[in-house]
């Protein structure tokens, strides 16, 4: 009998061990999107915010991760934006910047709108970089409803860019577009906490907004399905500028374009593009 009780503890144990040995964690492949769903992010920043070069190792960090999913516009309005004193060689400050951010309601930095939209926290300001990404996924879940594209050139110093578009679903009500120009690779000083960055690369920057700011221009309405539409702009490109103004580099330039909902600059985008000119 005392044999068959230390069998039965033998088996009990046996199967006791077996149930605590550590599984192997079967983690699934990354799968990126399959649509042409592309989210902009809006960030507002500033070259005396300390805590601003989060937020933009965040954007690079997402724009690596989802290269053609992502677009960014890094937007110097007003707030922590002025350049530090005796050590800035640029002002990114300019005056589309300025009204973009005034149309929102900006506490603190770095903030950033996400497609404009309230997903997830019923917030339009997104102020916490770490989690960006959690709305950037949850928007490229949705279906895309426009396919946007961009051609864009320079000839004799003149920006030529044109926006196609077409409707992949009944788009009724009314719509705007927007398009931004942005640079890139600016070496300048940056605050940071507890000190400040001597060669800093600013990315994104907003230069100049092609369309009215906040909230675009007047696009179509009750748009059908395999409907279409293109949108010519032109622009001259300064050369003569101010020492604290940034040099116009077109090898550095980015066209970035978006569709949104009729309604103000708090309506919702449904669609980005962007386009690179070097």
């Amino acid at each position: 009998m005392k044999s068959i009780n230390y069998i039965i503890l033998a088996v009990a144990c046996l199967c006791l061990f077996s149930a605590c040995e550590e599984q192997p964690l079967t983690i699934p492949p990354f799968l990126p999107p399959t649509s042409g769903k592309v989210v902009l992010i809006e960030e507002f920043t500033g070259a005396s915010c300390s805590g601003c070069p989060a937020g933009a190792a965040k954007v690079e960090e997402l724009l690596a991760f989802y290269p053609e999913n992502v677009a960014a516009v890094a937007i110097h309005g007003e707030f922590l934006t002025q350049p530090i004193e005796d050590k800035s060689k640029y002002d990114f400050r300019n005056d589309d910047a300025l009204e973009l951010e005034q149309s929102f309601t900006i506490f603190s930095k770095p903030a950033a709108t996400i497609n404009r939209s309230p997903i997830l926290d019923g917030m339009l300001i997104k102020d916490s970089p770490p989690v960006w990404g959690v709305f950037v996924d949850e928007l490229l879940k949705g279906e895309q409803e426009i396919e946007l594209t961009i051609e864009a050139s320079v000839d004799n110093g003149i920006l030529d860019v044109v926006v196609f578009g077409t409707a992949l679903v009944d788009l009724p009500g009314s719509y705007n577009l927007g398009v931004y120009v942005t640079q890139s690779h600016i070496l300048d000083y940056q605050k940071t906490n507890g000190s400040t960055l001597e060669d800093y690369e600013f990315n994104h920057f907003l230069r100049k907004s092609l369309t009215s700011v906040p909230n675009g221009d007047i696009l179509v309405s009750d748009l059908l399905a395999d409907g279409t539409f293109d949108r010519n702009y032109s622009f001259t490109l300064p050369t003569e500028l101010d020492p604290m103004i940034p040099e116009w580099k077109v090898e550095d330039l980015e066209v970035v374009a978006y569709v949104s909902r009729d309604g103000g600059a708090r309506a919702p985008i449904i669609q980005a593009a962007k386009k690179k000119l070097n």
